[in-house]
């Protein structure tokens, strides 16, 4: 085997492949060595635990879907992002299967905050830009909310619906866009 110490690159890069054919539950340090032609200790090198090399290569996935959610110029009001937004990560997550059922899930008890951290930090990412979408929608009538029913926690609820349509692999969010459309419209 060669033993020639890879880059941290390339290990996420094998990571994701890994992810992406046999699911994110099949990635170890053997075989994402074995896939680079390394020793283990190189990566080990560059990630302390599998735990590391999980959580960095969920952050990685995460960044593969946000770079295909950075072209969102096109849309024109509220429901349009979120259909967008249910497509893209849709399209993300069929590259990497389960990838929303089984990467909280892949942690050890000891990780799994530092897994909700890194989860987190990409849901807050993608509320912030519903947040913004919701409040530019010029037709939105701004008398449907008050203090028990904020646009944030609207956004929660839209949210949350996404990731439940996701996590049961449906296809559309047309229903959820329709029960939107009679509550802010």
């Amino acid at each position: 085997m060669n033993t020639v110490v890879t880059s941290k690159e390339a290990i996420l890069k094998a990571s994701k492949e890994i992810a992406a054919n046999q699911g994110l539950q099949s990635l170890n340090m053997r075989d994402v060595a074995k896939y680079c032609n390394v020793a283990v200790g190189s990566v080990y090198n560059y990630f302390p635990s599998k735990a590391d090399l999980v959580t960095a290569t969920v952050e990685d996935i995460w960044k593969d879907i946000f770079h295909k959610m950075s072209s969102n110029d096109n849309a024109n009001n509220f429901t349009d992002c979120v259909t967008w937004l249910f497509e893209t990560v849709n399209s993300g997550a069929k590259e990497y299967p389960e990838f929303f059922t089984v990467h909280s899930m892949n942690f050890s008890n000891d990780d799994k905050e530092k897994g909700r951290k890194v989860m987190n930090q990409y849901f807050n990412h993608i509320k912030d830009g519903m947040l913004k979408s919701l409040l530019n929608d010029k037709d939105v009538n701004i008398e449907t909310f008050n203090e028990t029913f904020t646009q944030e926690l609207f956004i929660d609820f839209v949210f949350s619906n996404i990731i439940t349509l996701l996590v049961n692999n449906q296809q559309s969010c047309y229903l959820l866009n329709e029960v939107i459309k009679r509550t802010i419209y």
